[in-house]
C-alpha cells in the first residue's frame, strides 16, 4: 500500500499536458515576473481556479502548454490549486498573491498567471487568518427568524458571515464541533453555541438572522463536524475493509448510498495516509476518504481508540501486578511517559484471603522495561528510554491490575466478563472434561503459521497465552475460573494478531 501526502478531497490532481491557458500568456508571465508580489496566501481548501471573467479555466489538452508549478487540474482539464491541506498534521503551503479583484460581486484573489481564487479559499494573508470569528458556507442557505420562519433570503455557497457567541471548549462533543487541528481531538473540540429551533439547529448571526448549522463548512477556519450519521455517495466500485485492511467485507458500487458515522485515522507503519471512515450500518467495517464523497464531516478518533483500552494510576506513575488468582506478583507496571496503560479485558477474581471477588483489567503489556521488581526496586524514571537491570522478564505474561487502582482513560469501554457469583462458584478444581476447549485451542494454535506477516509483539503475546494454556492444562489445581480465564486469553490473543495490527509488507 503505497504512502503519499493526504491533499484535498474530491479534487484529484492529474498533470496534464495542456493548451493555452489564455490569450496571451507569455505577456501575463512577463508583467507579472515584474509585479511585486503583496504577500502570501494562505488556502483554507483546495478548489478551482478562474479568469479575470469569473470563469473557471479549463485547459485544452490538444496543445503543448503544461499546468504552471503550484496548480494542476482534474480529470476534465479544469485547473485547480494544489496546496497541502492537512488538518492532521496542521501543514499547509502558501501562495504568493498579486493583489485582489472583486468579479460579479465577490472578492477573488491573484495568484498569477492570470489565476483567481475566491475569498471564501483563503485562510490567511500575510500569516494573518482573516476567517476568525466567521463561518464559510458548504450549502445554499436560507435565512431565518427566531421562530424557524424563512426571511425570503438566501446566502449562497462558499458566502462568509459573522456569528454572534464566543467559541466555547468543550467537555463533551456536541452536535456541531470543529477541532483547531485533528490532533486536537485528544484535548477538547471547540463549538460555536447553536440555538435549535424546531429541532433544527442553527448558528446566530444577529438582528434575529439564523443560518442551519448543517450548511456550515468552516468555523473559524477550521472544518466544522458534525456529531452524528452521515450519507455518502460510492465514488467507484470497492470494497469495504476491516479497520487495519486486513480483509475486505462488502462489495460496495458506484453511486451507492451509504451511512458513516466517524473517521478514523488507521494504523499505519510509515506515515499517514488518509483517513478510513466507519459504515453506520456495519460498525466492523470501514471505507477509505478517496472512495467516497462525504455529505458532512464527521468526528475524528483514532485507530487505537477502538481496538485499546487506556487507563492511568490514580496514584504515581505505576500500578501493582496480579496473577490470575488475585495475588500480588511483587512487581509494579509504569505507566509509559508519553502514552498509558494498556488493557484488553475486564473480569472479577476471587481472593480466597478476603473471602470476596475483585475487578481487575487484564494487562496487554508489551515492554518487560516498564517493569519494576518490588524486592529491588530502582526509582522510577520519566524517561521511556530507561531500562532496569534488576526487571523479571513477564514474557507479555497474564497480569492483572485492580480497577480501583487506575481511571479509565479513553478507547474501548469493557464489560465485565463474568460476574461475581461466577467468580467464586468457579473455584472448584477443574477436570479433564473441562479443559477440552482449552487443549483444542492449544492444539490449534501449535499448528497457527508464525511468520512475519504478524507484528512481532502480538505473536508473542499468543505465543504467551499458549504457554500460559499448557501451563494450565497440565496443572492438577487449576480452578474452573483460571481454565476459563485460558480460554479467553488464547481467543482474544488469536484475534489480536489480525485485528491490533497490520500484516507487515505489502
Amino acid at each position: 500500500m503505497k504512502r503519499f501526502k493526504k491533499i484535498c478531497i474530491g479534487l484529484t490532481a492529474l498533470l496534464l499536458t495542456a493548451g493555452p491557458l489564455l490569450p496571451n500568456i507569455t505577456n501575463s508571465q512577463t508583467v507579472e515576473a515584474a509585479q511585486k508580489a503583496k504577500g502570501e496566501v494562505t488556502l483554507l481548501k483546495n478548489d478551482y481556479v478562474y479568469n479575470p471573467s469569473g470563469h473557471k479555466i479549463k485547459l485544452n489538452i490538444s496543445h503543448g502548454f503544461t499546468v504552471p508549478e503550484g496548480f494542476s487540474a482534474d480529470s476534465k482539464g479544469y485547473v485547480i490549486t494544489d496546496m497541502e491541506i492537512d488538518e492532521y498534521s496542521n501543514g499547509r503551503t502558501s501562495y504568493s498573491y498579486y493583489g485582489t479583484k472583486k468579479i460579479n460581486g465577490q472578492k477573488f484573489y491573484n495568484l498569477g498567471h492570470n489565476y483567481y481564487v475566491k475569498n471564501a479559499d483563503i485562510l490567511e494573508v500575510k500569516g494573518h487568518n482573516i476567517k476568525k470569528g466567521k463561518l464559510v458556507l458548504s450549502h445554499n442557505s436560507l435565512i431565518y427568524t427566531k421562530t424557524g420562519k424563512t426571511t425570503g433570503k438566501k446566502l449562497r455557497t462558499d458566502a462568509i458571515v459573522k456569528y454572534q457567541g464566543k467559541a466555547k471548549t468543550a467537555t463533551k462533543t456536541p452536535k456541531y464541533f470543529y477541532y483547531l487541528n485533528d490532533l486536537d481531538r485528544y484535548f477538547k473540540p471547540r463549538y460555536i453555541p447553536t440555538h435549535k429551533i424546531k429541532g433544527k439547529y442553527y448558528y446566530f448571526l444577529g438582528h434575529n438572522r439564523y443560518i442551519k448549522a448543517a450548511n456550515v463548512g468552516y468555523i473559524n477556519g477550521h472544518i466544522a463536524r458534525y456529531n452524528g450519521v452521515s450519507s455518502a455517495t460510492v465514488l467507484r466500485n470497492t470494497s469495504s475493509t476491516t479497520v487495519n485492511y486486513s480483509a475486505a467485507k462488502r462489495k460496495l458500487k458506484k453511486g451507492q448510498k451509504i451511512k458513516l458515522d466517524l473517521t478514523v485515522i488507521p494504523y499505519e507503519i510509515d506515515g499517514f495516509e488518509g483517513y478510513i471512515y466507519r459504515l453506520h450500518d456495519h460498525p466492523d467495517e470501514y471505507v477509505s476518504e478517496y472512495e467516497v464523497k462525504l455529505k458532512r464531516n464527521l468526528p475524528i478518533i483514532d485507530y487505537s481508540d477502538l481496538v485499546y483500552t487506556y487507563v492511568t494510576p490514580l496514584a504515581g506513575n505505576s500500578v501493582e501486578l496480579y496473577d490470575t488468582s488475585g495475588k500480588a506478583t511483587g512487581k509494579h507496571i509504569m505507566k509509559p511517559t508519553h502514552s498509558n496503560l494498556t488493557v484488553d479485558g475486564l473480569m472479577y477474581l476471587w481472593i480466597p484471603e478476603k473471602n470476596k471477588a475483585e475487578l481487575f483489567y487484564h494487562c496487554l503489556n508489551y515492554s518487560d522495561t516498564n517493569v519494576i521488581d518490588d524486592k529491588q526496586p530502582n526509582p522510577i524514571p520519566d524517561q521511556d528510554s530507561v531500562t532496569h537491570s534488576n526487571n523479571q522478564k513477564l514474557n507479555y505474561g497474564n497480569n492483572f491490575i485492580k480497577v480501583s487502582d487506575v481511571k479509565y482513560v479513553s478507547g474501548l469501554k469493557l464489560k465485565a466478563l463474568n460476574t461475581i457469583e461466577q467468580a467464586k462458584n468457579d473455584q472448584r478444581i477443574a477436570t479433564t472434561a473441562d479443559k477440552q476447549e482449552l487443549l483444542a485451542l492449544f492444539n490449534e494454535g501449535k499448528d497457527l503459521d508464525q511468520n512475519a506477516k504478524y507484528d512481532t509483539d502480538l505473536m508473542n503475546n499468543y505465543d504467551c497465552s499458549l504457554s500460559n494454556a499448557s501451563a494450565i492444562i497440565r496443572s492438577d489445581k487449576a480452578t474452573i475460573a483460571q481454565v476459563a480465564e485460558a480460554v479467553w486469553y488464547v481467543k482474544t490473543a488469536k484475534e489480536q494478531l489480525t485485528t491490533m495490527s497490520v500484516p507487515q509488507g505489502d
